[in-house]
């Protein structure tokens, strides 16, 4: 593996010639503790960790959406309070006089209603959206950068069992050469993939879907305050 810098029996700098012997190289220290640090970030509980927040994020999204986003459906009518707020003002031809101001007042709270539930709404619906992105915007780029280091991790080993089964001094050593290279391509993977900063970055990015989740449901229980004094007057 890259930790053994281009030496996949583990020996020094040498060359022998006794049937998958030893290979020459130099090890960088740096590439061990690179290797061993991205190998100890990138395993099977990561994936499966960032699998299972994705999902757990995409059904809060959709569940929120369809419980707290008062009238969110995109069947319902938008403006259905200011369409209420005008019937109201129509109707109001029709009642005693005695009652013509209490549906003027109505109409009037039914308006402004309409105008803060739009108000909530759109801030909901923002964080909701925010959510909705966890999938495309960071799960997919994580699952393919995982998908390209497998795949140089992979080359590497099949190149380092190659060494091994090599019987003389000569194969060794153009098999180690063609090791190395695989081994270079690996460390340009570990550095250009970015899985370590995908990973390490994942606690922060939960505290902003923790911030989302406290939005949706603050707004959702100020909307419905501001409907109980819009209502009030009944």
């Amino acid at each position: 593996m890259a930790s053994e810098g281009g030496n996949p029996t583990g020996g020094t700098t040498g060359t022998t010639g006794n049937g998958g012997g030893q290979v020459p190289s130099e090890q960088d220290p740096k590439e061990g503790k690179k290797f061993f640090r991205f190998v100890f970030n990138v395993n099977k509980k990561d994936l499966k960790h960032y699998q299972e927040f994705d999902e757990t994020v995409g059904k809060c999204a959709t569940y929120l959406e369809n419980i707290f986003i008062p009238f969110g459906s995109k069947k319902s009518d938008d403006d259905a309070f200011g369409r209420f707020s005008q019937a109201l003002t129509e109707f109001k031809s029709f009642v005693p006089q005695s009652h013509v101001q209490t549906f003027e007042n109505f109409a009037n709270r039914m308006k402004m209603a309409g105008a803060s539930r739009k108000s909530y709404q759109a801030v909901q619906s923002y964080h909701l959206r925010h959510m909705k992105r966890f999938h495309t915007e960071k799960f997919d780029p994580f699952t393919e950068q995982r998908k390209k280091f497998d795949e140089a991790r992979k080359k590497m080993d099949l190149a380092k069992a190659d060494v091994r089964d090599a019987k003389t001094t000569t194969a060794i050593e153009k098999k180690a050469i063609c090791y190395q290279l695989t081994v270079d391509d690996f460390d340009q993977q570990t550095e250009e993939v970015g899985l370590i900063k995908i990973i390490e970055a994942l606690p922060k990015v939960k505290q902003s879907y923790i911030r989302d989740i406290f939005v949706v449901l603050t707004k959702h229980k100020n909307y419905h305050n501001d409907m109980s004094k819009f209502f009030a007057a009944v």
